[in-house]
């Protein structure tokens, strides 16, 4: 059961530890793995060597430690310096390890295939070490996850190309620190494919866009069509054009004027008018028509329009589609008297909408709360204008996702929120952890859970806490 703690790991006694110290020889009279990781990076001298005789006494708790996503950066360092290719391999695959460990793993890894592959593609790999592999590396696949990788520099691409021209073109066109003469080079023998991610490239040449406007291929026409740095006169060609893809992408376009917005809405494709209706710069007029539109997509995405008028949402709060409805609820312009009216909605997707609006008020939610929907008490459970009371009751609903909205509601106060420190779901008990309505002897009363997330969470918030003191 939840409510029983694991007595075996820490004492009875075990007091809140107002100290760095204390919160690190807690994790060492402990011995729990997860414990001792959290404060690794607070310890010192013999406290630390002592924490890593935890860490690695058994090679199964270090391969876990190695390859555990949570695993803190400086636990995955010291394990990168232990002279075992599974545990580097391991590091190598974790998205938590860092550029310092990533060096580290490829310094003592020597040539392993595998372990440069994994390097080459993890995220956090850098500039300097993916440009030492591209000199050092002919392997064909490798080199294509250092040409597409986002940390490699414009010097690298430039010497993958020289060295492997046309081998690596796909990756080039579309990599961010592609530089325009490179492009330029791309454009020229490049198919309409590798041509329409260069014109959608942000440093592709102005003259690169004059020339590709000349196409006719629609598939380079319709990635040009999206570029914001297109002339004035070149999107008013565009939106001639008789392709639906050019003139859908074309109406996203940041650059559309007002005058090429009003005549695209008339625009027979409902794609079309649907890009055009997510637009933020639509006039009182624009959103008067598509208001009206047949297509209930287009009419829900005005209904989200952040400024559209009462008169609008009134209209689309009595739309015959509960899509369309529930986007009133949504929008955070939406009157109360209007949220008064959809809180009685026929459709409870509706109801549960209102119950998550901010504006709600709280003689809404009371009501709202006497449903049974889950949908729609989560929505109550997170409001913060939502009584407490309500929020007291919520807190003991059999329902995880109603629990949870109490959770991250912020202006859940401290004794709404104790009861669930014995929450049966793991993740709540995590979540509370950093709650800022309780304090820290609330928190350290989860230091013994029995999920190991969550004593993970405890002393990691605590290591935090000593570390940075200004951000508690």
């Amino acid at each position: 059961e939840m409510c029983i703690r694991d007595r075996m790991l820490f004492p009875p006694d075990t007091c809140l530890p107002v100290t760095a110290d204390a919160l690190i020889n807690c994790a060492i009279s402990s011995g729990d793995l997860h414990s001792a990781a959290a404060v690794f990076e607070l310890a010192e001298g013999e406290q630390k060597q002592q924490l890593s005789d935890i860490l690695c006494e058994e090679r199964r708790n270090t391969l876990l430690l190695a390859r555990w996503e949570h695993t803190p950066a400086a636990v995955l360092q010291m394990l990168a310096e232990i002279d075992d290719e599974t545990v580097r391999l391991r590091l190598d695959k974790n998205p938590a390890s860092r550029a310092g460990t990533l060096n580290t793993i490829y310094k003592k890894g020597g040539h392993d295939r595998q372990l440069i592959s994994l390097l080459t593609q993890h995220v956090h790999s850098s500039s300097t070490l993916l440009n030492s592999l591209a000199m050092s590396e002919d392997d064909i696949p490798i080199l294509k996850s250092i040409a597409a990788h986002p940390n490699t520099d414009a010097n690298t691409l430039i010497c993958l190309e020289q060295r492997y021209p046309d081998m690596f073109d796909n990756e080039l066109a579309v990599h961010a620190d592609t530089p325009p003469e490179l492009l330029e080079k791309l454009y020229q023998r490049g198919n309409c494919f590798i041509r329409s991610a260069v014109v959608t490239h942000i440093r592709c040449p102005q003259y690169l866009l004059d020339l590709a406007f000349n196409e006719t291929d629609t598939t380079i026409l319709r990635h040009l069509a999206a570029n914001p740095r297109l002339a004035p006169e070149k999107l008013a060609i565009l939106a001639q054009h008789d392709d639906v893809s050019v003139l859908r992408t074309l109406a996203g376009n940041p650059s559309l004027s007002k005058e090429l917005a009003n005549q695209m809405i008339h625009n027979s494709s409902n794609s079309v008018r649907r890009a055009l209706a997510s637009r933020t710069d639509l006039t009182d007029e624009n959103l008067q028509q598509l208001a009206n539109d047949e297509d209930h997509w287009v009419r829900q995405r005005v209904a989200r329009h952040p400024q559209l008028d009462e008169l609008l949402l009134n209209k689309l709060a009595q739309d015959q589609n509960d899509e369309v409805r529930r986007a009133v609820t949504r929008n955070p312009l939406t009157s109360i008297d209007i949220l008064r009216r959809l809180c009685v909605d026929n459709s409870v997707w509706v109801r549960a909408g209102v119950a998550y609006q901010k504006n709600t008020p709280a003689d809404v939610l009371s009501m709202l709360s006497a449903e049974d929907d889950v949908d729609v008490l989560s929505g109550v459970a997170s409001n913060i204008n939502t009584p407490q009371a309500i929020l007291v009751r919520l807190s003991g609903s059999q329902q995880t996702d109603i629990r949870r909205g109490v959770i991250i509601n912020p202006k859940a106060e401290r004794d709404t929120l104790l009861p669930l420190l014995e929450d049966p779901y793991y993740l709540h008990r995590l979540m509370l952890v950093s709650n800022p309505a309780l304090n820290d002897l609330d928190r350290w009363s989860l230091h013994d859970d029995p999920d190991l997330s969550v004593r993970f969470m405890v002393f990691k918030w605590f290591a935090q806490k000593y570390l940075q003191p200004s951000l508690h």
